[in-house]
This record gives structure tokens, sequence and C-alpha cells, in this order.
């Protein structure tokens, strides 16, 4: 088990970075590639921040979000790279090439399958988020915390957490988000942004979403399909998406839930689950990943044959025999 020390040895060496954030990129990969990059340049340090995906809208308004980089964009050679939430190598994607180029790789995570895959790896699996992570690096550098880093930071734990609400809200993330409150963080400002201002594609996505919304195995598994014709309907985009998966877990009686999106790389699965089912074990089947109660994967098959694997995991999960 490598230590922490050992990540912040290699952190403290590096001169030109690339910090790399996971396609379909969230608030937390955001908030804590950004509240680092920050951070490293407060130290001195070249950085670039390198994404296969787009910010999505409503997390633009963090410090450093118009600097990303896309992967054929990177103006490396970078000593070291950094790959921030990202759970699986595959979960890259064309950063993969941007990742491997630096003679150090390092990553940072808090999903509980990422195989360490780093030449140093700060990974705690189970945390509540990345940003958590990230908060405890900056401290242990020493970098003085500024209102923009705290922003960045705070967003993550808030958006991986249901703002709050999900099981894995730590003690340490309660703690660390009381902190960056004291320092000067709006929570009000972020939380109208994220959560109370919804773009008009995704609202008419959502509407698609609940007209799709099926229940499985006698009510204990809520489903949702989205075509690629929906999202280029609506112009809703992957990012905006994510969460959707949540409106078929919040129906009375669903234990486990799943979102089908068509993607031109095979069909994405969002599963959530109840305390105490999971669903990262169903991910791991299917060669994803991710926490206990909400963790996804990709399959290349058509979307009914793709959802039929994974309804028929669960089914086994749950011991229907219906």
């Amino acid at each position: 088990m490598q230590r922490f020390e050992d990540w912040l040895c290699k952190v403290r060496k590096a001169e030109r970075m690339a910090l790399i954030s996971h396609v379909s990129p969230d608030g937390d990969t955001v908030g804590a590639t950004l509240a680092l990059r920050l951070a490293f340049l407060a130290l001195g340090k070249a950085v670039d921040v390198v994404c296969d995906g787009d910010v999505p809208g409503n997390l633009r308004f963090l410090t450093g979000a118009d600097a990303y980089l896309k992967p054929d964009q990177a103006k490396g050679p970078y000593d070291t790279t950094l790959a921030v939430d990202v759970s699986d190598r595959s979960l890259l994607g064309r950063s993969e090439p941007v990742f491997d180029s630096a003679p150090m790789r390092l990553v940072i995570d808090h999903h509980a399958t990422n195989p360490a895959y780093g030449d140093a790896n700060f990974i705690r699996g189970g945390e509540s988020a990345c940003c958590l992570l990230a908060f405890e690096a900056i401290e242990a550098l020493g970098v003085p915390m500024t209102v923009e880093m705290g922003t960045c930071l705070m967003t993550g734990m808030s958006t991986d957490t249901g703002h709050f609400q999900y099981p894995a809200t730590s003690a340490a993330t309660l703690a660390a988000a009381a902190k960056l409150r004291a320092l000067g963080v709006d929570i009000s400002y972020m939380t109208r942004v994220l959560y109370r201002t919804q773009p008009m594609e995704k609202v008419n996505l959502t509407r698609i979403a609940y007209q799709r919304l099926h229940f499985e195995l006698d009510g204990q598994v809520g489903v949702i399909e989205l075509t690629h014709e929906d999202f280029e309907e609506t112009g809703c985009t992957f990012g905006q998406a994510d969460g959707l998966v949540n409106r078929a877990l919040e129906v009375e009686g669903v234990r486990l839930a799943v979102m089908a999106s068509e993607r031109e790389d095979g069909i994405k699965m969002s599963l959530r689950a109840v305390e105490p089912d999971t669903v990262n074990d169903i991910a791991v089947l299917f060669g994803g990943g991710g926490h206990a109660q909400a963790a996804g994967c990709t399959i290349h098959a058509p979307l009914k044959d793709a959802l039929a694997q994974v309804l028929d995991a669960m089914a086994h999960k749950l011991g229907y025999h219906g």
C-alpha cells in the first residue's frame, strides 16, 4: 500500500504537470482538478488541465473552467501527469496517451474499484468525494486555501454526496465543508447554480426520461432508456443527463435503478441502489466500477440487449425468480 507521503513527494518534485479529468466530467472531477490546478500554480508549477469532454454549463462558474484543453491540444511534454477522480484508465478516454506521456504518472481518487494504475496513488476507496482528498492534499502541501479553491472543492463535495445527503457523507466531509464555508465560500450562489437553475435542454430530456420510466422485477428496479436521438433532439449533453437515473430510484419500492444511454461508443449504464443494496459489483461484471450505491459501465451491444444483460444481473443479485 503506497503512502500518502510518497504521493505528496512526487507532486512536490513535479515542475510541468497535466491534470486529467474523466470523460463525461462531473462536479467532483472538475472541482478537484481545478482546485489542484490553483494550488499547483501557487507553488510555481506549470499546469495544464485536460479532459476528453466538455465541462457542463452549470460548472463553468468555477475558476479555471475555461482553461481546459482537449487531449489533442495538450501542450506537453510533461514530467508528471495526474488522473483526478478517474476510477479506471478507460475513463481517461482520448486523454490516455497524455497520461502515459509523462515519466511520472499519479492518481488521486476515491473509488473502491480503482486498481491503482499510477506510479504513485492517493486512493481512499469509499470516501465521499475526490474533492475531500484534494482538500487534504492542498492542506498537506501547505498551500493557503483561497475562496476560489474552496468553491471548486465544495462543488465536488456537494455534487458527489447529493448535497450532503448520501450515506458516504463522512464526518470528515462535513468538517472540510465547514472550513470552506468559514473561508467565505458562497453556498447560496453555488446551490442556485448547481441545483436550482436547469437549462431547457435538460428539462426536455427529463420529460422524455419520465415518459420512458418503467419498472421491472415486480417494481424493485426502475429503468430509464434514452436513445442517441433523444440527446440530439433535446440538445442535452451526456454530462447534463447525469443524475436523471435518480428519478427512477426515488420511487417507493424501488431498490435498484438503471439509466441506459445510447452513445457512440456503446450503451452507458448509470446504476444506483438504495442501501443496503449495492451496484458497484454489478458494474464490475461489465468492466465498470464506482461506489457501492452509485456506479456505471459501458456495454457494447444494442440498447435492448445491453439493458437485458444488466437486468439479468440485477435479478440474480436480488434473488428474483419471477
